[in-house]
Protein backbone atom coordinates (compact mmCIF):
# COMPACT_ATOMS: atom_id res chain seq x y z
CA UNK A 1 0.00 0.00 0.00
CA UNK A 2 1.37 3.42 -0.96
CA UNK A 3 1.86 6.00 1.74
CA UNK A 4 -1.11 8.32 2.20
CA UNK A 5 -0.04 11.97 2.01
CA UNK A 6 -3.37 13.78 1.74
CA UNK A 7 -6.89 13.13 3.01
CA UNK A 8 -9.92 15.17 1.96
CA UNK A 9 -13.00 14.84 4.11
CA UNK A 10 -16.66 15.79 3.88
CA UNK A 11 -18.21 17.54 6.89
CA UNK A 12 -21.99 17.12 7.23
CA UNK A 13 -22.94 13.57 8.15
CA UNK A 14 -19.28 12.51 7.99
CA UNK A 15 -17.48 14.51 10.67
CA UNK A 16 -20.81 15.41 12.27
CA UNK A 17 -23.09 12.64 13.52
CA UNK A 18 -26.04 14.05 11.60
CA UNK A 19 -26.25 16.25 8.53
CA UNK A 20 -26.16 19.60 10.30
CA UNK A 21 -27.44 21.52 7.27
CA UNK A 22 -30.46 19.29 6.73
CA UNK A 23 -31.28 19.29 10.44
CA UNK A 24 -31.14 23.09 10.45
CA UNK A 25 -33.51 23.28 7.51
CA UNK A 26 -35.86 20.83 9.20
CA UNK A 27 -36.14 23.28 12.09
CA UNK A 28 -36.31 26.60 10.29
CA UNK A 29 -37.00 26.16 6.56
CA UNK A 30 -40.55 24.91 5.81
CA UNK A 31 -40.86 22.85 2.62
CA UNK A 32 -37.07 22.51 2.25
CA UNK A 33 -37.48 18.92 1.08
CA UNK A 34 -39.22 19.99 -2.12
CA UNK A 35 -36.03 21.35 -3.68
CA UNK A 36 -33.91 18.70 -1.92
CA UNK A 37 -35.80 16.01 -3.82
CA UNK A 38 -35.18 17.81 -7.11
CA UNK A 39 -31.46 18.00 -6.33
CA UNK A 40 -31.17 14.32 -5.41
CA UNK A 41 -32.97 13.46 -8.66
CA UNK A 42 -30.49 15.62 -10.60
CA UNK A 43 -33.12 18.10 -11.79
CA UNK A 44 -31.44 21.12 -10.17
CA UNK A 45 -27.87 21.76 -9.04
CA UNK A 46 -26.80 21.79 -5.42
CA UNK A 47 -26.11 25.51 -5.82
CA UNK A 48 -29.68 26.15 -6.96
CA UNK A 49 -30.94 23.96 -4.14
CA UNK A 50 -28.94 25.87 -1.53
CA UNK A 51 -30.22 29.24 -2.76
CA UNK A 52 -33.82 28.02 -2.56
CA UNK A 53 -33.42 26.49 0.88
CA UNK A 54 -31.56 29.41 2.43
CA UNK A 55 -34.31 31.66 1.07
CA UNK A 56 -36.80 29.66 3.12
CA UNK A 57 -35.07 30.44 6.42
CA UNK A 58 -37.26 32.86 8.33
CA UNK A 59 -37.44 34.32 11.84
CA UNK A 60 -34.25 32.74 13.17
CA UNK A 61 -32.79 34.71 16.06
CA UNK A 62 -29.09 34.94 16.86
CA UNK A 63 -29.72 32.87 19.99
CA UNK A 64 -31.52 30.17 18.01
CA UNK A 65 -28.65 30.06 15.52
CA UNK A 66 -26.03 29.88 18.26
CA UNK A 67 -27.96 27.25 20.22
CA UNK A 68 -28.32 25.14 17.12
CA UNK A 69 -24.63 25.27 16.23
CA UNK A 70 -23.74 24.43 19.84
CA UNK A 71 -25.96 21.34 19.59
CA UNK A 72 -24.06 19.87 16.63
CA UNK A 73 -22.20 16.71 17.63
CA UNK A 74 -19.14 15.27 15.91
CA UNK A 75 -18.12 11.64 15.46
CA UNK A 76 -16.87 10.16 18.74
CA UNK A 77 -13.52 9.26 17.19
CA UNK A 78 -12.89 12.29 14.97
CA UNK A 79 -10.50 13.99 17.40
CA UNK A 80 -8.51 10.77 17.71
CA UNK A 81 -8.46 10.57 13.92
CA UNK A 82 -7.12 14.13 13.68
CA UNK A 83 -4.37 13.33 16.19
CA UNK A 84 -3.43 10.21 14.25
CA UNK A 85 -3.14 11.85 10.82
CA UNK A 86 -1.19 14.71 12.39
CA UNK A 87 1.24 12.24 13.93
CA UNK A 88 1.79 10.75 10.48
CA UNK A 89 2.21 14.15 8.78
CA UNK A 90 -0.81 13.49 6.59
CA UNK A 91 -2.42 16.61 5.16
CA UNK A 92 -6.09 16.83 6.16
CA UNK A 93 -8.55 19.18 4.41
CA UNK A 94 -12.30 19.56 4.87
CA UNK A 95 -14.28 20.07 1.66
CA UNK A 96 -17.99 20.70 2.13
CA UNK A 97 -20.97 21.74 0.05
CA UNK A 98 -22.47 22.91 3.35
CA UNK A 99 -21.93 26.07 5.36
CA UNK A 100 -18.63 27.59 6.45
CA UNK A 101 -20.31 29.14 9.51
CA UNK A 102 -21.08 25.72 10.99
CA UNK A 103 -17.63 24.33 10.22
CA UNK A 104 -15.83 27.35 11.64
CA UNK A 105 -17.71 27.20 14.93
CA UNK A 106 -17.18 23.45 15.34
CA UNK A 107 -13.44 23.74 14.68
CA UNK A 108 -13.20 26.61 17.16
CA UNK A 109 -15.07 24.58 19.78
CA UNK A 110 -12.46 21.83 19.63
CA UNK A 111 -9.49 24.13 18.97
CA UNK A 112 -8.78 22.44 15.65
CA UNK A 113 -6.66 24.05 12.95
CA UNK A 114 -7.88 22.28 9.82
CA UNK A 115 -8.16 24.06 6.46
CA UNK A 116 -11.67 23.95 5.03
CA UNK A 117 -13.62 25.02 1.96
CA UNK A 118 -17.39 25.48 1.98
CA UNK A 119 -20.20 27.77 0.89
CA UNK A 120 -20.39 31.08 2.73
CA UNK A 121 -23.52 31.34 4.89
CA UNK A 122 -24.14 34.95 5.98
CA UNK A 123 -26.40 35.94 8.85
CA UNK A 124 -27.06 39.66 9.27
CA UNK A 125 -29.93 41.54 10.91
CA UNK A 126 -31.96 38.37 11.23
CA UNK A 127 -31.65 37.44 7.55
CA UNK A 128 -29.66 34.73 5.81
CA UNK A 129 -27.90 34.83 2.47
CA UNK A 130 -25.40 32.53 0.78
CA UNK A 131 -22.36 33.02 -1.41
CA UNK A 132 -20.36 30.48 -3.40
CA UNK A 133 -16.68 31.49 -3.40
CA UNK A 134 -15.58 28.06 -4.68
CA UNK A 135 -18.16 27.59 -7.40
CA UNK A 136 -16.74 26.18 -10.61
CA UNK A 137 -18.76 26.48 -13.82
CA UNK A 138 -16.98 23.40 -15.18
CA UNK A 139 -17.97 21.25 -12.19
CA UNK A 140 -19.58 18.04 -13.45
CA UNK A 141 -22.18 18.14 -10.67
CA UNK A 142 -22.65 21.94 -10.67
CA UNK A 143 -22.00 21.90 -6.94
CA UNK A 144 -22.00 25.06 -4.91
CA UNK A 145 -18.52 24.11 -3.72
CA UNK A 146 -16.56 22.14 -6.29
CA UNK A 147 -14.63 19.65 -4.18
CA UNK A 148 -12.55 18.24 -7.02
CA UNK A 149 -10.87 21.56 -7.81
CA UNK A 150 -9.43 21.72 -4.28
CA UNK A 151 -7.46 18.50 -4.67
CA UNK A 152 -3.81 19.28 -5.39
CA UNK A 153 -2.28 15.83 -5.15
CA UNK A 154 -2.14 13.15 -7.85
CA UNK A 155 -3.09 10.55 -5.26
CA UNK A 156 -5.40 11.20 -2.34
CA UNK A 157 -7.78 9.60 0.11
CA UNK A 158 -11.38 10.75 0.46
CA UNK A 159 -13.90 10.25 3.27
CA UNK A 160 -17.58 10.97 2.69
CA UNK A 161 -21.17 9.91 3.10
CA UNK A 162 -23.55 11.39 0.56
CA UNK A 163 -24.68 12.85 -2.75
CA UNK A 164 -22.29 15.82 -2.68
CA UNK A 165 -19.38 13.35 -2.63
CA UNK A 166 -20.23 11.38 -5.77
CA UNK A 167 -17.91 13.23 -8.15
CA UNK A 168 -14.80 13.44 -5.99
CA UNK A 169 -15.33 9.89 -4.71
CA UNK A 170 -14.93 8.50 -8.21
CA UNK A 171 -11.55 10.23 -8.51
CA UNK A 172 -10.09 9.19 -5.13
CA UNK A 173 -7.32 6.60 -4.97
CA UNK A 174 -8.52 5.46 -1.56
CA UNK A 175 -12.15 5.92 -0.61
CA UNK A 176 -13.94 5.56 2.72
CA UNK A 177 -17.71 5.66 2.25
CA UNK A 178 -20.71 5.50 4.56
CA UNK A 179 -24.49 5.87 4.32
CA UNK A 180 -25.76 6.93 0.87
CA UNK A 181 -22.27 7.12 -0.62
CA UNK A 182 -21.59 3.53 0.45
CA UNK A 183 -24.87 2.46 -1.16
CA UNK A 184 -24.01 4.32 -4.38
CA UNK A 185 -20.54 2.75 -4.51
CA UNK A 186 -21.97 -0.74 -4.06
CA UNK A 187 -24.54 -0.21 -6.79
CA UNK A 188 -21.94 1.18 -9.21
CA UNK A 189 -19.05 -1.16 -8.38
CA UNK A 190 -16.83 1.65 -7.09
CA UNK A 191 -14.04 0.29 -4.93
CA UNK A 192 -14.24 1.64 -1.40
CA UNK A 193 -14.00 0.80 2.28
CA UNK A 194 -17.20 1.04 4.27
CA UNK A 195 -16.98 2.83 7.61
CA UNK A 196 -19.44 3.61 10.39
CA UNK A 197 -17.18 5.84 12.49
CA UNK A 198 -13.68 7.31 12.36
CA UNK A 199 -12.57 4.41 14.54
CA UNK A 200 -12.91 2.25 11.42
CA UNK A 201 -10.89 4.75 9.38
CA UNK A 202 -8.11 4.86 11.97
CA UNK A 203 -7.92 1.06 12.08
CA UNK A 204 -7.53 0.83 8.30
CA UNK A 205 -4.94 3.60 8.15
CA UNK A 206 -2.89 1.80 10.78
CA UNK A 207 -2.98 -1.33 8.66
CA UNK A 208 -1.52 0.71 5.79
CA UNK A 209 1.52 1.85 7.82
Amino acid sequence: MKKIEAIYCDFDGTITKDDSVNCFFELYAPNWMESEKLWVEGKISSRENAVIQVGLLKNVSQKQLDDYINSIEIDDYFLEFVDYVKSKNIKLTIVSDGFDLFIQKILERYNLDIPYYANNLIYKDGEFSIEFPYYNEDCDKKAGMCKCQKVKEKEFCYIGDGTSDLCIASKADFLFASKNLHKYCKENNIQHTHFTSFRDVIDVLKEWD
